[in-house]
């Protein structure tokens, strides 16, 4: 009886011994595709806050681990604004800005359980302005473009996760009136903002892994 007991024991002490391994073996880090769908929030440019309402920005990045969690990427993505009606009028009273980004991507990922990690970001490259009103020119204006990120990811399955993305970006470049084809703002002194055009970045995102999946009978 004694030696059955100490067999019993022993096995279940085998089997809780397995189980905390596995729960210490957290997931390897692999190619990603990652989207997002954020609310870009226009910082230190009270021009351009007052004169625009923020729609929304979609992004999307492939992904490819390097080192130790360290990984490299390319991406790109749309913002849209909308001219408020009532702060241009009588001369502008419709129309909308387009912002689009091309950028490479540094980043780091470190998973913190089997089913989620984080991630922080540096983004460079450029952006392009589309300015669409009655008065405004069709020449894209360009600027440099840099942003920091950070974002916490759960999975749903496998390969899929999903999670919240803070972050904030900013373009070298200052929005004018002259960006309107007008030579000033109707009610304002001043024509120009004093600093370069920054974003705070805050909503949705999604996260894909390239790679196979037991979760399917496909592989996928």
């Amino acid at each position: 009886m004694m030696n059955r007991t100490l067999v019993l024991i022993g096995c279940v002490l085998a089997s809780l011994g397995l189980r905390a391994q596995e729960r210490n073996r957290l997931p390897d880090v692999s190619a990603t595709v990652k989207g997002e769908l954020t609310l870009p929030v226009p910082v230190g440019t009270p021009l351009f806050a007052s004169i625009t309402e923020s729609i929304g920005q979609l992004g999307v990045v492939y992904q490819h681990p390097v080192y130790k969690g360290l990984g490299l990427g390319v991406g790109g993505g749309m913002s849209w604004f909308g001219l408020e009606e009532r702060a241009l009028a009588p001369i502008v009273t419709t129309g909308e800005v387009r912002r689009s980004r091309a950028f490479g991507k540094v980043a780091y990922e470190r998973y913190t359980t089997a089913r989620s990690f984080y991630e922080l970001s540096l983004r460079a490259g450029l952006s392009f302005y589309r300015f669409d009103c009655p008065t405004c020119e069709d020449e894209p204006a360009q600027a440099f473009h840099w942003g920091v990120g950070s974002a916490y990811y759960l999975h749903a399955t496998e390969n899929l996760a999903f999670g919240l993305t803070l972050g904030y970006e900013q373009d070298m470049r200052r929005f004018a009136a002259g960006d309107l084809g007008l030579s000033s703002f109707p009610g304002r002194k001043e024509v120009e903002e004093a600093g370069s055009s920054g974003y705070l970045i805050v909503g949705l995102s999604f996260s894909t892994r390239l790679r196979a999946s037991p979760d399917s009978d496909r592989g996928w």
